[in-house]
């Protein structure tokens, strides 16, 4: 069987949860005995560079319409990762009826225009909508991200949804590195938008007022003339506490974060899946996590291992409620840190490419595609997310 890996976020072009994905999905059926992945690339933004048929052998290139025919003429399904590029999506359903259309949603983007406070980057959220009407199956990547999936009402438009998880190769397996589980530091590696939260640790050891606390923050953005005066100005009033790292891909600094840290806060008000909750359980760092979405299902089956906060989603409430969990992590013996971060890393075991890869082939081989009738140009009007009193973030991101 040969599937097309259809994206437009694949590295060097784009680097994060979504390309991590791509990487994963083609390692995962490498040199498998009953399907084929060929990557194909939507290049309507971004023309890829000159190796792309080394870095990706095979790979075939999506300009418009009319690539699509010779794209997908030989293949018998396609794994859909677009969520803007609707037109495409339509266009290889109509004139493919007859080839399986698989659409992964690797976040709800009305769930995203919901908890980063609005704005026109996800105020298009329907053509996402427009996507799942033209899918045989719409892949969830958890159970959490099913229920909100229901909510909107998506599941009305005929697309089976199936709940298959992201899956995650651990890295050290093997490798002798461990933590400094004496340190009392805490960190938060990762985007900064607002409904990542990446300001609560910071403001949770603020309240606290240990002075003998530092916060590592890595990520932050810095953009154009303007930097980021949100974390200028919490660097300049914590000085001696919260170390800023901007954002980088470089290992090394990489290295120095996790270093530099005796807790990892996985924080937020909405996280479909969470590869940062999995590399911190693959490092065997303490964490700090919410009792929602993804980094909750990752670790349900070792929260007694794991420090975990409730989401109220009022920012100060919220505070307080990282602030219960950071005063647990500190008042556990470094022993018992160890302990318990050998026993959370088992949670990865439910993760591993070989567990996931099943699941999708039970998919990939048992399932006919759907008939497509009568949805041209159809979309949701409804259900437009209406901003709450209620403080999604802490204030001051960049997008």
């Amino acid at each position: 069987m040969k599937i097309g890996l259809l994206t437009n976020e694949i590295p060097p072009i784009v680097y994060g949860g979504v390309a991590t994905w791509i990487l994963n999905f083609l390692d995962m059926f490498r040199d498998d005995d009953d399907i084929e992945i060929i990557p194909v690339f939507l290049a309507q933004l971004d023309e890829p560079p000159a190796d792309f048929s080394e870095r990706y052998p095979g790979i075939r290139i999506i300009h418009g319409p009319d690539d699509v025919k010779n794209a997908f003429a030989d293949l018998d399904a396609c794994i859909n990762n677009l969520w803007v590029a609707f037109d495409t999506t339509r266009t290889i359903k109509e004139t493919f009826q007859d080839k399986l259309m698989i659409s992964v949603c690797h976040s709800l983007i009305k769930m995203e225009h919901i908890t980063n406070m609005g704005g026109p980057i996800t105020s298009n959220y329907f053509e996402q909508e427009i996507t799942f009407q033209y899918s045989d199956i719409v892949v969830l990547i958890s159970k959490a991200e099913k229920k909100h999936y229901i909510s909107f009402g998506y599941d009305k438009y005929g697309s089976v949804p199936h709940v298959i998880y992201n899956s995650y190769k651990p890295k050290l397996d093997d490798e002798p590195w461990r933590p400094d589980y004496d340190l009392n530091d805490v960190g938060y590696i990762g985007r900064h938008v607002p409904r990542k939260r990446p300001d609560l640790p910071i403001f949770a050891v603020e309240r606290s007022q240990r002075k003998d606390i530092r916060v590592f923050n890595m990520g932050v953005d810095y953009r154009g003339v303007q930097g980021n005066p949100f974390w200028e100005e919490l660097g300049r009033k914590h000085p001696k506490q919260l170390i800023i790292i901007p954002f980088s891909s470089n290992k090394e600094t990489a290295h120095f974060y996790w270093n530099s840290i005796g807790a990892n806060s996985i924080t937020g008000i909405y996280e479909p899946f969470g590869y940062t909750m999995c590399e911190t359980l693959d490092r065997r760092v303490p964490a700090i996590v919410q009792n929602i979405d993804g980094p909750s299902e990752i670790t349900a089956n070792v929260q007694d291992s794991v420090f975990i906060y409730n989401v109220d989603q009022d920012f100060s409430k919220d505070v307080d409620n990282f602030l219960l969990a950071l005063q647990k992590f500190w008042d556990t013996h470094p022993d018992d840190r160890r302990a318990m971060a050998e026993h959370a890393r088992t949670a990865l075991d439910d993760f591993r490419p070989e567990v996931i890869k099943l699941k999708w082939k039970d998919i990939l081989l048992h399932t006919e595609p759907k008939e497509i009738k009568g949805l041209q140009g159809r979309h949701s009007k409804q259900g437009i997310p209406q901003k709450t009193d209620k403080g999604y973030g802490g204030g001051g991101y960049n997008y």
